[in-house]
């Protein structure tokens, strides 16, 4: 790990589809997406970008990751790959119940993001939460308010963390025309500024994309109208890492402040439940 590149956090997508339709979703699930990433290409993956970053937190990332069956299995592969990072699962919460909830401790250090997308359904969640926290105790718990902050809640305990979130407002990182997904080609120094994930490199498909909108973005339209290059090895891994949290040419695919559309996530009407058995 000498010569490896250190980063902030690294996402890794492992879920394409999702249990819930979000508009505005960076990960584009608001569109009826399908599949998740077959464990051998995960781990291929992961073998591939073990000795090239040192990410201090790798979050994991859908779509919904309670999705994937190996779900466990991928954190523990992460596990072995960077054992001092922090893994980051992020879920909605719903499928969390699929899991053995014992088993989320072994991974530690460990944080638990569960994000609440519709106020009518924070119960539910709760309630999935708390399977989790009568594995161990004592924990600490902390609150937190205000507008710069998404953690309301969140519960310590040694080194694994769960924190509920609530993001209330999304920017859709496109533009909608006619069911057609197309770039606002806005300035991109101005777009960067309200970006949701300005620092967010993710590994999509063994790739690194500057950011979870941009990759999802390319693969669902087969579209590149920024010419952007997603990285595949160590060439040109330098400039990756050198620009991330820096507006490029392909920021300008989102809006900017005038342009953006916000999107109230807690409105049951932004936010659908594909599977009516959530209970």
């Amino acid at each position: 790990m000498i010569n490896a590149f250190k980063l902030q956090r690294l996402d890794f997508m492992v879920a394409y589809s999702c249990n819930i339709s979000c508009a505005g979703c960076i990960s584009i699930s608001d569109i009826k997406r399908s599949g998740i990433e077959p464990v051998d290409q995960l781990v291929d993956s992961i073998n591939k970008w073990k000795l090239l970053v040192n990410p201090e937190i790798v979050s994991i990332f859908g779509g919904e990751p309670c999705l994937h069956p190996k779900l466990q299995d991928i954190c523990s592969e992460i596990r072995t790959a960077w054992p001092n990072a922090i893994i980051r699962l992020i879920t909605n919460g719903y499928l969390l119940d699929r899991f053995d909830s014992s088993v989320w401790f072994e991974f530690s250090p460990f944080e638990m993001q569960v994000s609440i997308h519709r106020k009518d359904h924070e119960l539910l969640v709760n309630n999935r939460i708390k399977n989790i926290l009568n594995h161990r105790r004592p924990w600490k718990v902390t609150t937190q308010g205000g507008a710069d902050s998404h953690r309301q809640i969140t519960w310590t305990h040694d080194n694994f963390v769960v924190y509920k979130s609530i993001f209330s407002d999304f920017v859709p990182p496109y533009k909608k025309v006619e069911n057609k997904f197309l770039p606002w080609y806005s300035d991109p120094e101005k777009a960067h500024k309200i970006c949701g994930s300005p620092n967010t490199p993710i590994l999509y498909k063994g790739k690194l994309y500057k950011c979870p909108a941009v990759a999802n973005i390319i693969d669902i339209t087969n579209e590149n109208w920024f010419d952007y290059i997603g990285v595949d090895c160590a060439d040109g891994l330098e400039e990756f890492v050198k620009n991330i949290g820096v507006p490029e040419s392909v920021c300008g695919q989102c809006p900017d402040f005038s342009q953006a559309i916000i999107v109230n996530h807690l409105d049951k009407e932004n936010v659908i439940v594909r599977h009516k058995n959530i209970s």
